[in-house]
């Protein structure tokens, strides 16, 4: 039996799925829906799919099993619920929104429908982060740092904070996703922020940088930066995490490194991540689990909610309580 996909939103993001389910013998790509209708026809024409500018009029004529929605942070309207209503299985691209109002009532309506949802953030399917968690599992940790520091990605909407959230929610949620994936939930969050370096870019208001310092239930104090303004200067993303035994580095979805007084090892990725997570998706609605992916919808909000508590202690100046 073939797994018959229909997506919402054709670009980069969505291009990249295509990529992976493309090579899956049960899977089949029958519908593509995008408000640039040339966008659509490009990624439905390798596979003969139909195409759609209205995501609603997708739903009603296709016999769908599951949607990729792969629409920007600000687009979530009725894209997800609308799908789920129909009992279509559900992959969202984060940000999933940029309100919990929104992202509660999405996963309300999943949990109703009892349909399989994901959200994706593939580095749950790291390997080597795999063996880190199991490396953790008697380790004590204190502290931890991360950093996601780049340049200006080259979509219209992400310099627009009301359209993408800003990069904390946009990008490096990514280790904040991470973060909670290691070492638990986030109690509180202070985040001081700055602009002015960055010059040129059109439409551009979100910060320069952030540095997010974290409280943890278990007491784990972590610190994460992020920062766009890099242009010749090489970047940095990753975690560097701190246990009385061994120093740890994360480098992004490449290695982990093991540094004690004695002795250093490393560990580098050797499967695709995003395949994986694209095929635990795909195997999860086979079998009508949602327990089978990694990171169902309502597990990500909780993610979502950090970064957007990170967003008001910007606003705010003020250390924020997070709000699940």
């Amino acid at each position: 039996m073939k797994i018959k996909v229909g997506f919402v939103g054709c670009g980069g993001i969505a291009r990249w799925h295509v990529s992976h389910l493309e090579k899956m013998d049960d899977v089949a790509i029958v519908a593509a829906c995008d408000v640039i209708p040339e966008r659509a026809e490009a990624l439905a024409k390798p596979f003969g799919a139909r195409t759609y500018t209205c995501h609603n009029d997708m739903y009603e004529n296709e016999d769908l099993d599951a949607v990729f929605i792969c629409i920007p942070p600000d687009q979530h309207t009725d894209t997800e619920t609308a799908a789920v209503a129909r009992g279509f299985h559900i992959f969202v691209q984060k940000p999933m929104a940029l309100c919990m109002e929104k992202a509660h009532e999405v996963a309300d309506a999943i949990e109703k429908a009892g349909v399989v949802s994901a959200v994706g953030f593939q580095d749950r399917y790291l390997d080597i982060s795999d063996s880190l968690i199991e490396f953790l599992k008697d380790k004590k940790v204190g502290l931890f740092t991360g950093a996601w520091v780049g340049g200006v990605p080259g979509v219209p909407w992400w310099p627009i904070k009301a359209q993408s959230g800003g990069q904390v929610v946009e990008q490096t949620i990514h280790l904040y996703d991470m973060a909670r994936m290691y070492f638990g939930e986030v109690e509180t969050v202070y985040c001081a922020s700055g602009k002015g370096i960055v010059q040129g870019v059109e439409n551009y208001d979100v910060e320069d940088y952030s540095s997010v310092t974290m409280t943890f239930a278990n007491g784990i104090v972590g610190t994460i930066t992020t920062g766009d303004y890099l242009t010749e200067a090489a970047p940095r993303n990753g975690l560097e995490i701190y246990t009385p035994e061994v120093r740890i580095e994360y480098e992004l979805r490449s290695a982990v490194r093991y540094y004690s007084r004695t002795r250093s090892w490393e560990e580098r990725r050797v499967r695709d991540q995003g395949y994986d997570c694209d095929r635990a998706f795909i195997d999860a609605v086979k079998a009508k689990d949602p327990t089978a992916v990694r990171s169902p919808y309502k597990d990500a909000l909780r993610s979502l909610a950090v970064t957007l508590a990170a967003n008001k202690s910007m606003e705010t100046g003020q250390a924020v309580k997070v709000e699940y």
